[in-house]
């Protein structure tokens, strides 16, 4: 009995390490091959996020759940922070308020009907987006027209991988649980 706890504690580091090394990857893939031209990209490290939120939330255990969302969205966001030219913490503090708001307001939900997450998504997009803008430029006079040049275009492609991200999480979750 007493060599199962040390055991169990190597195993979650090791688990959270290949958590943080896959979302790492991910980051490199997304701030490289999913950028358009337009300078925007597919926010695929914010989407995983929400949808391990959201998937966490129809759980046995909810809260767990949507701590897991938030440490995906840390990991992420450390790892965009990394490989970005933002300020250090920017997008971890971004991904962790999207996730953190969209995840308590759709507890209330049922997170299987598809148009849930994609309202989830998208008000996750707009979080994020405005939490970014009043880091990194919080002197913006036009919010209007920030919005229509920034967040719509990101809340579009945040919109495209989300059915299939929040079934690969339900998927990944189910086999893990």
């Amino acid at each position: 009995m007493g060599d199962s706890q040390p055991r169990r504690i190597e195993e979650r580091l090791a688990r959270e390490l290949g958590l943080a090394l896959v979302l790492l990857a991910l980051a490199l893939v997304q701030v490289t091959l999913l950028t358009g031209l337009a300078g925007f990209s597919v926010p695929i490290l914010l989407v995983l996020a929400i949808a391990r939120a959201l998937v966490g939330a129809g759980t046995a255990e909810p809260v767990r759940g949507l701590m897991r969302g938030l440490w995906w969205a840390f990991y992420g966001g450390l790892a965009l922070d990394v490989l970005g030219t933002m300020p250090l913490g920017s997008h971890a503090i971004a991904h962790l308020l999207a996730v953190a708001i969209v995840g308590l307001a759709a507890r209330r939900f049922a997170v299987e009907r598809p148009l849930v997450p994609l309202l989830a998504v998208a008000v996750g997009t707009v979080i994020y987006e405005g939490t970014l803008a009043l880091i990194a430029l919080p002197a913006i006079e036009d919010w209007r027209m920030y919005g229509l040049v920034v967040v719509a275009p990101s809340v579009l492609l945040a919109l495209i991988p989300t059915l299939p991200a929040v079934a690969i999480v339900h998927r990944l979750v189910r086999a893990d649980g």
